[in-house]
């Protein structure tokens, strides 16, 4: 569910204002009657630049200047300039959204009534990829759930803050997990309120919206075309398919030291056991669990031994069963088998 679009967007470039005219802004408003000059100095740009920059400022509604020479100038309240341009970026797009009407009808026109919405298009563009995925993000009513592969692409728009009542659902595998970074991604997605698993190795990697539209790549060419699938049977496929694949999943979630838990409560184990358990849990090879725990790899293996001896096991498997054991044993006990002891042999 991640795909990269750089760096986060600044909070007035939605207004057309660019880098410089916001740094611009900014000093103006914390100085009073500002020549170009000192403004120069300050910005380090030549005055041939801050003239048109200060021209692009008046042109905006953002600053004025006094009538004497040299000029002066005054950076406009926020309260009157940002909001000014808010409302007259608000008028463009609802204008914008007027012509939808009139575009379908041309379009229809032009094919002769025939032309019906594709269900499924080719996306090869990542520029097309984009908009589409922030428009999904943008006008997600519900619940947007998908899965996520290596390589990672971070971060999107619902990284952002999640608006109240939208449930973000996503399933990771083990090599996304394994990524650089992967770790850290989940855990500022969960904090803010996405619910992760994991899975050990997901087919494709997807993104669905409201069950209404999809996005859908080939795992073993993520790098290749994305389809866009919108609402038919395909899609109703694809959202029975993550739900399938999320009751089979392991819960991912972080304690409030932000160590991995896997939404395993590990209250009767020591510290070691639950650090270590969930980790190896969530099919973590070696190398990457003493990553996470911050330990050696001859540390990691130590402390598996011990938890081994603390549990009377012999295997990683037989190790996992005895923590569930001792972690759940109202669930666990209908289901429980006996495990041999060193020297004692089952029947």
């Amino acid at each position: 569910m991640n795909v990269t679009y750089g760096r986060s967007p600044r909070s007035l470039e939605a207004l057309g204002i660019d880098e410089m005219e916001e740094r611009a802004y900014t000093l103006l408003l914390a100085r009073c009657m500002t020549t170009a000059s000192e403004l120069a100095r300050m910005l380090r740009i030549s005055p041939r630049r801050i003239q048109r920059l200060l021209e692009g400022l008046e042109a905006k509604g953002l600053a004025t200047h006094s009538p004497e020479r040299p000029r002066r100038y005054i950076a406009t309240p926020p309260e009157f300039a940002i909001e000014a341009l808010a409302s007259q970026r608000q008028a463009d797009i609802e204008r914008a959204r007027a012509a939808i009407p009139k575009l379908k009808e041309r379009s229809a026109r032009q094919s002769g009534g025939g032309r019906q919405e594709q269900l499924v298009e080719v996306i090869t563009s990542p520029v097309v990829l984009g908009q589409i995925i922030r428009h999904l993000h943008q006008t997600l009513q519900h619940e947007a759930f998908g899965f996520q592969r290596a390589p990672m692409r971070v971060p999107d728009s619902h990284q952002q803050e999640m608006r109240p009542g939208i449930r973000i659902r996503s399933v990771s595998d083990l090599e996304y997990l394994r990524s650089p970074g992967a770790l850290e991604s989940l855990r500022h997605l969960v904090a803010m309120g996405e619910e992760a698993r994991i899975f050990p190795n997901l087919p494709v990697k997807m993104f669905i919206a409201d069950r209404r539209t999809g996005l859908l790549v080939n795992a073993e060419d993520l790098d290749g075309p994305t389809l866009l699938v919108r609402s038919c049977p395909l899609l109703d496929a694809l959202c029975a398919f993550f739900e399938l694949i999320w009751e089979r999943s392991t819960p991912l979630v972080f304690n409030r030291s932000g160590k991995l838990d896997m939404g395993t409560p590990f209250g009767q184990v020591e510290d070691v056991a639950e650090q270590i358990i969930p980790l190896l849990a969530a099919g973590l090879n070696d190398k990457a669990i003493a990553s996470e725990a911050g330990i050696s790899g001859t540390t990691l293996n130590r402390r598996i031994v011990e938890l081994m001896k603390r549990f009377d096991t012999r295997t990683r498997f037989q190790l996992g069963w005895r923590a569930a054991l001792e972690t759940f044993p109202d669930r666990v006990n209908s289901v429980e088998a006996p495990i041999a002891k060193p020297g004692r042999r089952t029947r």
